[in-house]
């Protein structure tokens, strides 16, 4: 019994070690945790996940303008599948409405080597629906016109340790639809941890497409669970 005793914790510290090199980091968009996070880039917004075990989680934001999304994500063995619905504003006055199912799969999933890279490939369907602010010179109010896609996605996303407390991410999603849609999204940034439950990250992203265009400069701050 004593020498199972000892052998027993000679081995823990060994499997908790393992654990935890294991761990995801907190960018990982595969990881299922309970999070709750502020952010600002033009308007205020509130998100947060809450994780149902290790393989189901639900997600939501939403900002101070009323832009929203809300979904619900589940971990299979090679990849995560999410399922979203969103409302989005362009500069140009468009409203745009849309639901996507997609996820991201890990390439090294797919036997790849990517160093001290982690890269996955996002991918998915979205149907997306929007009103079009139209204006005439004889008219002094605005006329909206109907406009709705189905469309393919496709990209990269990719994190890199810059040491200990910094990590660089970046991706691209193209996107290539029904009507004619098409469009572009790219995003890059840095973010910083404070603690391991604490995350600062600083970004710039631009989408482009049918729609109407939007560039974002924001700041962001999320506490894991």
């Amino acid at each position: 019994m004593t020498r199972r005793l000892v052998l027993l914790l000679t081995i823990l510290p060994a499997l908790a070690g393992g654990a935890y090199a294991e761990e995801k980091a907190a960018e990982d968009p595969t990881k299922i945790a309970t999070k709750l996070g502020v952010g600002y880039s033009d308007e205020l917004a509130i998100s947060g996940s809450l994780a149902f075990g290790d393989k189901a989680k639900l997600n939501a934001r939403i900002s101070e303008s009323g832009q929203w999304s809300v979904g619900a994500s589940y971990l299979f063995p090679v990849a995560i599948l999410t399922f979203s619905a969103a409302k989005t504003e362009f500069d140009n006055g468009t409203v745009q409405t849309r639901y996507s199912l997609g996820g991201f799969v890990p390439i090294t999933k797919l036997g790849a080597e990517t160093g001290q890279w982690q890269v996955f490939v996002p991918f998915g369907y979205t149907y997306a629906h929007g009103e079009t602010s139209v204006s005439e010179l004889e008219l002094s109010e605005n006329m909206t016109v109907d406009v709705s896609s189905n469309s393919i996605y496709l990209g990269l996303f990719g994190i890199r340790p810059i040491n200990a407390k910094m990590t660089f991410l970046s991706g691209v999603n193209v996107t290539k639809g029904t009507e004619g849609f098409k469009g572009i999204s790219m995003a890059a940034g840095v973010s910083y941890h404070v603690t391991k439950k604490d995350t600062l990250a600083m970004y710039r992203g631009y989408i482009d497409n049918s729609f109407g265009e939007k560039k974002k400069l924001g700041i962001s701050y999320k506490r894991e669970f």
